[in-house]
């Protein structure tokens, strides 16, 4: 808080200094360096200092609004300073002291602004109801010319701001978190020299003036690392920015707005244990001065949701699960029932709870974006759409846009721009078929379909084509959020019966996020006139949407590497998805390893869902136990047999070559090789049924009239 000061412009001549006044002066100049940026509101200041030679004076009071540790207090030391140096009378209070209307009279009688005066009035907080009361002691006792500057963590209340009396008076200026460069810099002024140490701070503080200046003096005591902030750390800004909490369905309240995009009171009343008390948590919640409104809820200020989120977790693990689960379901449901026009923001809600697995983020920013709006084509909006589609990915893209314009007008979604009132992205969902013509992202998609696994009656592939410039595939951007959870929402509201494509340029920035969402890019880069695109496909008849929902959910509190579908070799407690290629060569191996269990457990069939479902605590053994079935099925069929005994001696039975199995089933070589490819195939065949729930045909795979050797 200021200092209640009355300093005098017009007292003559300097007094002699004394050792307190060159240490206070060591403080004022420490204070003065580190203040950094704010341009704003220091211009806000500056034209009320010049209003008496302005041709229009603004109004004459400044009620500057930010949360705790935002700042309020080191802007007002810098307008004091300001004010000293343009030979302004400086008379500055802290509310706590004059804590009532009727003190800050008595005050400011004792002591009356001059017509040069600047009277600053530092935490507003304190009058709580009186606040307009107190500043109309203010307005009453500035005279002409004098200026006045009140802060307080919530802005002045709606019946201050609607009494038409103070439109020529109040001038409302927010304070929030600093910019990236501007917090750099201040850390630099506070010390912090490595810059690796500055940018772990600044993520970590989202340029909160309070978190820089607490996350530099623990850079400075060792205590902070690029990674992690010390516990005191965290419960000292908790303290500091929350204030009191009243009871526990507020914390709670708290810790929902922290975890979840947007907090409304029916998402309370799902979270509270009881819900009744929903509403009052909601309003209090509301009015916090780190919590805003958006057009979906409520948010916290980023480091607070960080802070509560970060303490929670660890805090208390099984509540933050129970927590997260909560969230959840009533997320589902609401995406459940929305609406086309609530679909996206219920598809940002869920994504959301990824957030936390330090993956997914990586990709989305979350961002509420009140420029850009999607909206649905129209016939009128055709030529613009197409010059778009020129300037930002050539004339070949242009050209393939219309003719599936002419097939397909009703795939195609377009991004707005409310500012410039223009085209700033596209994105169109095609149903794969002939009428699209031989263009080569469509050509490349039916033909993988085709020859992979064919579409059956009634069954569809489609195609998803975002269009934008290069620039848009690099980094993330709420307008690239904006398409991916178009995508999304496809899925999980259309669910679609088949193949799935998107086709994105080569070398994205989003490939590890399109794998991670258990999209796989075919091999072979589709290259057309002006660019290469990758095709990432997905089969909903292997990996179901129910399956896929049940996957994603295990890795949204998970690390990073937690991936719906693993990478060969690399072992995670979800369930892997593997595509009909990766699954055969698993098969073959673990066929191959049978005499080695320690090759079994790190076999990627270990985590499929045929194996995990038998709930066996030693996955080998579980593995083991689901090849033996497999062999079995072989077995008990009088026409396959032959290849059942080829798999059992090869591979099974531990014969060291294939010569001496084919001796030992008395077999031309030739023939043994035939018999055992034949024993895996249909060995795999039937775990890949298996695998999908899908029972494979009576007597397996092969033909009644398969021909016998």
């Amino acid at each position: 808080m200021l200092t209640p000061t009355n300093a005098d412009h017009h007292q003559p001549g300097p007094r002699p200094a004394h050792a307190g006044d060159v240490l206070a002066n060591r403080v004022e100049a420490a204070r003065s360096a580190a203040f950094i940026g704010r341009d704003r509101q220091l211009g806000a200041f500056a034209r009320l200092l010049a209003a008496p030679h302005a041709k229009e004076p603004p109004r004459p009071m400044l009620y500057v609004h930010g949360s705790a540790g935002m700042g309020k207090t080191a802007l007002l030391r810098r307008y004091a300073d300001l004010a000293r140096q343009a030979g302004r009378q400086v008379l500055a209070f802290d509310a706590a002291e004059v804590d009532s209307p009727g003190r800050l009279q008595h005050r400011l009688a004792a002591t009356p602004p001059q017509p040069d005066g600047v009277v600053l009035l530092d935490g507003m907080d304190v009058y709580r109801g009186a606040a307009r009361q107190v500043a109309e002691v203010l307005a009453c006792a500035l005279p002409d010319g004098a200026v006045a500057v009140l802060s307080g963590r919530r802005p002045p209340e709606a019946p201050w701001l609607e009494d038409v009396g103070w439109h020529d008076v109040l001038q409302v200026v927010p304070l929030g978190p600093l910019p990236r460069s501007e917090a750099d810099a201040t850390l630099v002024a506070l010390g912090v020299s490595a810059a690796h140490t500055r940018e772990a701070i600044v993520r970590f503080s989202h340029g909160h003036p309070l978190g820089l200046a607490l996350a530099a003096a623990a850079a400075s005591a060792g205590t902070f690392t690029d990674d992690q902030a010390p516990r005191e750390l965290v419960l000292d800004l908790l303290d500091r920015m929350l204030g009191d909490v009243p009871g526990p369905e507020h914390r709670t309240a708290l810790e929902a707005s922290a975890h979840s995009r947007w907090t409304t009171e029916d998402l309370l009343r799902a979270v509270l244990e009881d819900p009744r008390h929903a509403g009052d948590a909601f309003d209090w919640l509301r009015r916090r001065p780190f919590v805003s409104a958006e057009r979906h809820g409520v948010t916290p200020e980023p480091l607070v949701r960080d802070l509560l989120d970060a303490d929670f977790r660890w805090r208390d693990p099984s509540g933050y699960r129970a927590m997260h689960q909560r969230i959840r379901r009533h997320v589902l449901q609401q995406m459940e029932h929305a609406q086309p026009d609530s679909v996206l923001h219920a598809t940002l809600a869920l994504t959301y709870l990824h957030r936390h697995n330090g993956f997914v983020s990586r990709f989305v920013t979350w961002s509420e974006n009140h420029h850009v709006t999607e909206i649905t084509y129209r016939r009128e909006l055709r030529a613009e759409l197409l010059r778009f589609i020129t300037e930002a990915e050539g004339k070949s893209a242009a050209s393939t846009a219309e003719r599936w314009l002419d097939s397909q007008p009703r795939a195609f979604l377009l991004y707005w721009d409310t500012d410039r009132q223009r085209i700033v992205g596209a994105l169109a969902w095609l149903q794969l078929d002939m009428e699209l013509g031989p263009t080569p992202l469509a050509a490349a998609a039916w033909h993988h379909a085709q020859t992979t696994r064919p579409l059956r009656p009634q069954e569809q592939a489609a195609l998803c084509r975002p269009y934008g410039p290069p620039s848009l595939f690099r980094e993330p951007s709420p307008l690239l959020d904006l398409m991916i959870h178009r995508v999304l929402a496809h899925f999980i509201v259309s669910k679609p019966r088949a193949w799935t494509y998107i086709g994105l340029p080569t070398g994205t920035f989003l490939d590890p996020l399109m794998r991670y969402i258990d999209q796989r890019p075919l091999p072979d880069p589709v290259v057309t006139e002006n660019a290469s695109f990758t095709l990432y496909a997905h089969d909903w008849r292997a990996v179901t949407l129910e399956r896929w929902m049940q996957v994603g959910h295990m890795v949204e509190l998970a690390g990073p590497d937690a991936r719906p579908a693993a990478r060969r070799g690399e072992r995670t407690d979800a369930l892997t998805v593997l595509t009909r290629e990766e699954f055969d060569t698993a098969v073959a191996e673990a066929l191959s390893a049978w005499q080695r269990k320690d090759l079994l457990a790190d076999n990627p069939l270990t985590r499929t869902r045929m194996v995990a479902e038998r709930g066996e605590s030693d996955a080998a053994q579980a593995l083991r136990e689901v090849l033996a079935e497999a062999l079995d099925t072989l077995g008990s069929d009088p026409r396959l047999q032959k290849y059942h005994r080829a798999v059992v001696t090869g591979l099974l039975r531990g014969a060291p070559t294939r010569e001496t199995a084919a001796e030992r089933l008395g077999l031309p070589l030739s023939t043994f090789r035939r018999h055992l490819a034949r024993g895996i195939d249909e060995i795999r065949s039937y775990l890949w049924n298996a695998e999908l729930r899908s029972p494979p045909p009576a007597g397996g795979s092969a033909p009644a009239d398969a021909p016998s050797s």
